[in-house]
């Protein structure tokens, strides 16, 4: 089983252009020509050929109490060695029940709502 993990970025400002992870049964490609497919051009690259644990649980879309989350990444190249730097935001919930309740709030007014297809 094979693992690889790509993050593509500006080295001049750190943004972050393109994130990508392979694991499984793979012929791993050159770099570059994967950038050339994703039409990257002037970009600095990271690449892992092993999971981190750091960097992956960093990446999770999950925080280590299992909530989502939404997971910023950028890197800073301030430094003499470019690094990651992870921001995250909480995914809105709903609360159980709303739509049901929605639903019956609808329903008191008379109101059927047609589902669409999305």
């Amino acid at each position: 089983m094979r693992f690889r993990r790509w993050l593509f970025y500006r080295p001049t400002t750190g943004e972050v252009q393109y994130v990508g992870m392979q694991q499984g049964d793979f012929t791993p490609a050159p770099v570059e020509d994967f950038a050339s497919a994703l039409s990257l051009s002037e970009c600095a690259y990271m690449e892992w050929t092993e999971p981190d644990p750091e960097v992956e649980a960093a990446f999770a879309p999950v925080d280590a109490e299992g909530k989502p989350r939404s997971v910023h990444v950028s890197v800073d190249v301030s430094g003499e060695t470019p690094e990651l730097v992870f921001s995250y935001e909480p995914v809105p919930q709903t609360e159980p029940g709303e739509t049901e309740d929605m639903a019956a709030a609808l329903a008191l007014l008379g109101v059927t709502p047609k589902e669409t297809e999305g």
